[in-house]
């Protein structure tokens, strides 16, 4: 019994050495550097672009900027250069069409354009003017949802204002949120209906989530924090169910503690969990490569970005990135993660990184080539997991919804049997983990 206790904590220990092994980050020789590039938009893994803004109190010679790249990030074209502009968000149909979210305040910027258009890859870029509704002060975010949908949101210390085109940018609506929210951040849409966004609400700010399924008609909300002084930054889905999101304390570090939110129902309900206690951290940009492995990054004070393997249960600093400041205080400052698929990521901050998963190792499980039947559902007293082929060791852990883990077992070889009259009613969640793989299913407990 020692024995093999002995053996799956080395095979734990093998599996997490093999997770942190994987995931690795590198800053792209070949990419510009800047206090922060507050956003990027790849359109597909080779071509995207990059803005940073102005940060005139830190550097005078440094104003927004938009570059541009054809081949996965190895090298870069500075391709627009605003001596007024303080670019926040950017987002590209295509090749040539694309948009600028610019924060548009006097007090950062003399450029009052709360967001340029391009028609031809971002060389020369017009202010948007066409549009109907109230007059936006500043767009935060941006959301290409096809071809044709985009949607534009801001900003994050209000007016709150939604923007809509169904016609690739030749015209636009404009919705007051002011309802809903005191500010708006980011947004994550998975269909030209069905989508998030997030900011803060109230006066003093806390933070908020809203969703949609009507394309923007209407809004329900999803999360409302009562801790003043937050914002939710940045929203990540890895899949449809999962999704996680950032909440930035800007009360100053007189608070040590900071939180994120995670669902595990697709959005409609949302928990709040302690990030760190030990230090202040300024969270911002929030990245999920699928639904267990992600990273959260910051703006100030430490120069840090931090992981987690777990789905959020633990984090720790991802020593892979490494710091290339501008300035002495720079450090990461991750404000923004682009994921493609479960191999490729990027990550903008004081400059360009990017995550390239290879796996070489014939010898772990890819659960996305398992299947497995699980009855009864909806269970009472038990449920059985049967895997349709042998796969050695899997790990399995139940989920409620507030996202804690109320089990945890292994599948020895292809089935397992669970006691679930301990567990409470509902809706659970059910994970299936081996190496960085995730195979999520869903069960009822009666």
């Amino acid at each position: 019994m020692k024995r093999s206790f002995y053996l799956f904590g080395c095979l734990l220990v093998f599996l997490s050495f093999k997770i942190q092994a994987q995931y690795q980050w590198h800053a792209l020789s070949g990419a510009p550097q800047s206090y922060r590039f507050d956003d990027m938009h790849f359109i597909n893994p080779l071509q995207g672009w990059a803005i940073n803004p102005a940060y005139m109190s830190f550097s005078q010679s440094q104003y927004g900027r938009v570059f541009k790249t054809n081949d996965g990030g190895q090298t870069w074209s500075l391709i627009h250069d605003s001596s007024l502009s303080y670019y926040r968000s950017v987002g590209f149909a295509d090749s040539l069409h694309g948009w600028i979210g610019n924060l548009a305040d006097p007090v950062f910027t003399p450029d009052t354009t709360f967001m340029y258009q391009t028609n031809d890859g971002g060389v020369n870029w017009t202010p948007v003017t066409n549009y109907t509704g109230i007059n936006p002060k500043g767009i935060c975010g941006i959301s290409v949802v096809t071809d044709s949908v985009v949607y534009a949101y801001g900003r994050y210390f209000g007016p709150p204002i939604l923007m809509k085109t169904i016609n690739q940018g030749q015209s636009w609506i404009t919705q007051n949120m002011s309802a809903y929210a005191s500010g708006l951040v980011d947004g994550y849409f998975f269909s030209k209906d069905t989508g998030f966004i997030s900011g803060s609400w109230g006066n003093p700010k806390k933070a908020l989530v809203l969703s949609t399924f009507d394309g923007g008609s209407t809004w329900q909300v999803r999360h409302q924090s009562n801790r003043s002084d937050e914002y939710v930054w940045k929203l990540s889905f890895p899949s449809r169910m999962i999704g996680y999101a950032s909440i930035e304390n800007t009360s100053s570090p007189s608070s040590d503690t900071t939180y994120f939110l995670k669902t595990i129902d697709g959005g409609l309900t949302w928990q709040e969990h302690i990030f760190r206690t030990d230090q202040y951290y300024d969270l911002q940009g929030c990245g999920f490569i699928n639904d267990s492995v992600g990273w959260i990054g910051g703006d100030c004070c430490i120069p840090k970005t931090f992981k987690t393997v777990d789905g959020g249960m633990t984090w720790n600093v991802d020593t892979s990135f490494v710091s290339t400041p501008v300035y002495s205080f720079g450090g990461y400052v991750i404000n923004r993660f682009r994921r493609f698929g479960d191999s490729l990521m990027y990550a903008s901050g004081n400059t360009i990184y990017k995550m390239k998963n290879n796996p070489t190792s014939t010898i772990d499980i890819n659960l996305n080539q398992l299947s497995c039947t699980i009855s009864p559902n909806p269970c009472r007293e038990h449920v059985m997991i049967q895997l349709n082929q042998k796969s050695g060791l899997i790990n399995v852990s139940i989920i409620n919804i507030f996202g804690q883990v109320i089990y945890q077992g292994v599948i020895e070889n292809d089935g397992l049997e669970i006691d679930t009259r301990s567990l409470p009613s509902g809706l659970l969640l059910v994970n299936l983990t081996s190496r960085n793989q995730v195979f999520s299913t869903k069960i009822i407990k009666e």
